[in-house]
């Protein structure tokens, strides 16, 4: 089918119990709804969404129904809308999904008026209690396609690439290749498909398929490609697929599909092998939203976080906890990044009292079809799991259905692996029988729910007890409500269960284990177990890039004991490993460290504004210390110095002098700390090996007096294709341009000509701000301004002021794009736009 984007041209209203509303447009989605709220302290999420409210949404948009499509297939393709959506063509229901993160068609053939306008009409309801424990977006969040085909047809997700085998000089793959025909007439067809790859063309090959009508009919072709080049974390290399359809010299139908050639498999003995070379999963838990942008899901937006990551020394992602995004698988194959995508928080035990656990019995299957068939050509995917902390596991029925989801997705694809991603401290405080309980209505509270609270409260014990909770875990009981369900995996997925690592290889030898969470402070202890496991084939740590909701679980308060969650204003979980701008933290360069991708020190400095003061720690954030030996006005005060590294010793000096030096190798976290009164100057950290060699060096120069505003885009241009992204830093910094924390202040950003400012904030955790509101305050003297490209050519103009700073203009010019004619692929729409 001939996929183009059905993007522009909307408008979107929030609907009020009066019918009323305020339209907003014409927008391009996707378009996140929930980001332009504003914030309310009775929020009915509350903390779960940041206290961003929800609502029902109406995104309406009229389009020309070309008259030459009577007679042929038209869909639309929404790749995810939040939530429980009903899609309205000419008034008439013809569609929806209640999964916010399902790809899901609705087709409009006998809907449409042709030859004159139509109307859509899509539905977004998110206003019924709370559904989601984190950041959810609201409505169109991610994009919509408008397909139109012939009666026969390649179906949408009909074309599908496999590795069968990988030998030396040639590999074996197999193309699958769905058709349906819902004419009234038997048709056949030559089915000609070619495969292009970086070294060299295979095909075309031909073969002639008859397909009746009414009838669905599936054509396997096993292809020999010769001197493949293979796909692989370290070298993601890239095929394309091309199938057409013809009737004579007529081409009935053509798709097209990007796919790699590798192979994926696991075992006890030998661990993870991607190609047959072993693999350790340094993972990145993440959720879906976009920090300052919100849920918009974008191409640029996801390119730059697996860009980050990857550089951050993440190898592998997990999508948590839902089903993760087209544009991010895009980003994962093109980075060699591996993937475990997720299906769902919940199976029908609710966590939050309107989440998709009222629907999880009806439409599971459905929705993990659609998961499958949107991963089934991105050689990142490699693990699929089939859910996240259920406590049904631990029950009988539980056990069952864990087995028929893991069976299915088998069945959907049998050339990945399947995993659970199991709390076995959930299930040993679990103690629900498994049955079915009814979604409850709007009106009811959680207290009227089984197991009320359940993960609050598992969060708050795993909070309180985290020194002890490696010695729990290892209770007999945890084995005995969690190995029947773990009996049915590929991959048994340990959340927080590190400390069951060796024993479960005794107990269970074939047991194939992967650390699927763990909180950012055990990263380094696990990784040197996991690194002498084979049978562990990494850990994904809880996470790697901050997110809205959950909203201050990670922080760390000065001068009182942390709460589990942050009353009002509370607005982010307060991650340690990199911030919702995208700026690495100190846990970053200590995993880089851990993972020995990083031979140099790293300094990191406890704010000495609150040298003194009680900081305690939690399960999730070990230090609050930054990349910065600037501190005016503490002169004296001590200061507390973090030095990290993979040596046999470090020595530190100020300005020259030497401060004292300490051990820093695995045997003390890679850690040495000193403590001195804060001076402004060059303050130094000096590795060595134990035989007194130089390993590297990290050196924080003081801020001068001198205060400006420092805006340096990412990118020299932008494409008018009214999804492109300007990512702008800003940083409070000194006429050397080194950032000044402690001269924070509110920052305007103004956006004219051709974009429009899509968010502007920073990773401060706590805040009253507003993303759109184009005024934030920086965070540790940065901020981050996000600019969307409209359709049209021309300069966008970047102005941003704070008190105190001369004004920086920045010019960011916005380039043409070029018409797309390929098929199978988004493509600017034409009648349908």
């Amino acid at each position: 089918m001939i996929r183009s984007s059905f993007n522009q041209g909307w408008h979107v209203s929030r609907e009020h119990g009066d019918g009323s509303g305020v339209s907003i447009g014409p927008v391009t989605v996707p378009y996140d709804a929930m980001l332009f709220e504003q914030r309310d302290p009775k929020a009915v999420n509350s903390h779960n969404t940041g206290y961003f409210p929800g609502g029902v949404y109406r995104y309406t948009k009229t389009f020309r129904a070309a008259e030459e499509w009577r007679g042929r297939s038209v869909t639309l393709e929404f790749e995810g809308v939040y939530m429980r959506s009903e899609v309205f063509v000419n008034g008439r229901l013809a569609g929806g999904r209640p999964s916010g993160y399902a790809v899901f068609q609705v087709t409009l053939d006998t809907f449409l008026d042709y030859g004159t306008d139509n109307r859509v009409e899509v539905v977004a309801h998110n206003d019924r209690g709370p559904n989601s424990r984190w950041y959810s977006g609201s409505g169109i969040y991610r994009p919509v396609h408008l397909l139109v085909g012939d009666r026969l047809r390649v179906t949408p997700d009909g074309l599908r690439i496999s590795t069968k085998s990988v030998e030396r000089t040639e590999a074996v793959v197999e193309v699958q290749i769905e058709t349906v025909n819902d004419g009234t007439e038997s048709r056949t067809v030559t089915v000609t498909t070619t495969l292009r790859g970086p070294r060299a063309t295979t095909g075309p090959i031909e073969e002639r398929l008859s397909v009746g009508p009414g009838e669905k009919k599936t054509l396997r072709q096993r292809v020999t490609v010769p001197a493949p080049a293979l796909w692989s974390p370290e070298s993601p290399q890239l095929h394309t697929a091309t199938v057409v359809l013809a009737d004579g010299d007529q081409i009935v139908d053509e798709a097209v599909a990007d796919f790699g050639i590798r192979t994926v498999s696991v075992d006890a003995r030998r661990g993870l092998r991607i190609n047959g070379e072993p693999v350790k999963l340094r993972g990145a838990a993440i959720h879906h939203d976009n920090g300052v942008i919100g849920a918009h899901t974008l191409d640029a937006a996801e390119e730059r976080r697996v860009r980050i990551l990857r550089e951050s020394g993440f190898n592998a992602i997990r999508s948590a906890h839902n089903p993760i995004s087209r544009a991010t698988l895009r980003a994962c194959d093109r980075h060699g990044v591996l993937v475990m995508d997720e299906l769902t928080d919940v199976w029908w035990r609710p966590k939050s009292r309107a989440d998709y656990s009222a629907e999880f019995e009806q439409w599971w299957e459905r929705d993990l079809e659609a998961l499958v068939a949107k991963d089934f050509n991105h050689p990142s995917v490699i693990l699929y799991s089939i859910g996240n902390e259920i406590p049904e596991t631990a029950t009988a029925q539980g056990v069952q259905r864990n087995r028929e989801m893991a069976d299915r997705t088998r069945e959907l694809d049998p050339t990945r692996l399947v995993t659970n991603c199991i709390n076995g401290f959930l299930n040993l405080i679990f103690r629900g029988k498994g049955e079915k309980v009814e979604a409850k209505t709007a009106g009811e509270k959680d207290g009227d729910a089984p197991n009320k609270n359940l993960i609050a409260v598992l969060n708050l014990l795993m909070g309180i007890l985290h020194p002890a909770l490696r010695r729990i875990v290892r209770l007999p009981a945890v084995d005995r409500r969690t190995r029947d369900a773990y009996a049915a995996l590929d991959v048994a997925g340990y959340n927080y269960m590190a400390g069951r690592y060796r024993k479960d290889a005794k107990l269970h030898p074939e047991r194939v284990i992967v650390g699927s969470e763990t909180g950012p402070t055990e990263t380094v202890p696990i990784w040197r177990e996991i690194e002498t496991m084979p049978h562990v084939i990494g850990d994904f740590t809880w996470t790697g890039w901050d997110y809205i909701g959950e909203a201050a679980i990670a922080v760390l308060p000065y001068g009182r004991r942390p709460s589990l969650f942050g009353p009002w204003p509370a607005l982010l979980a307060g991650e340690p490993v990199i911030d919702i701008t995208g700026h690495r933290q100190t846990q970053s360069y200590l995993n880089e460290i851990a993972w020995h991708l990083r031979k140099a020190p790293h300094l990191a400095v406890q704010p000495v504004n609150h040298s003194g003061e009680k900081q305690y720690s939690n399960a999730w954030r070990s230090t609050n210390s930054l990349h910065s030996w600037s501190w005016e006005g503490h002169e004296g005060r001590t200061a507390v110095v973090e030095v990290y590294a993979d040596a046999h010793r470090v020595e530190l000096l100020l300005n020259g002098d030497r401060v004292g030096d300490a051990p820093a190798g695995p045997e003390q976290d890679y850690l040495a700390t000193f403590s001195l009164p804060y001076q402004p100057g060059n303050l130094t950290a000096v590795a060595y090996d134990a035989d007194g060699g130089e390993l590297g060096r990290d050196t924080l120069t003081s801020a001068g007096p001198e205060l400006r505003l420092q805006v340096q885009p990412e990118g020299s241009e932008l494409r008018a294709d009214g999804a492109d992204l300007g990512y702008l830093p800003i940083a409070l910094t000194d006429a050397a341009g080194t950032v000044r924390p402690l001269a924070d202040r509110t920052v305007t950003v103004q956006v004219t000509g051709a974009g429009t400012l899509l968010g502007f904030g920073s990773a401060r955790p706590v805040t009253e701000e507003s993303f759109s509101a184009g005024r934030y305050s920086t965070y540790w003297g940065r901020a981050l301004a996000v600019v969307r490209a409209g359709h049209e050519a021309g300069d966008v103009t970047v102005t941003v002021t704070a008190a105190g700073c001369e004004p920086v203009t920045v010019v960011v010019p916005v380039t043409a794009v070029a018409p797309v004619t390929a098929v199978g692929r988004a493509v600017p729409a034409k009648s349908g736009q």
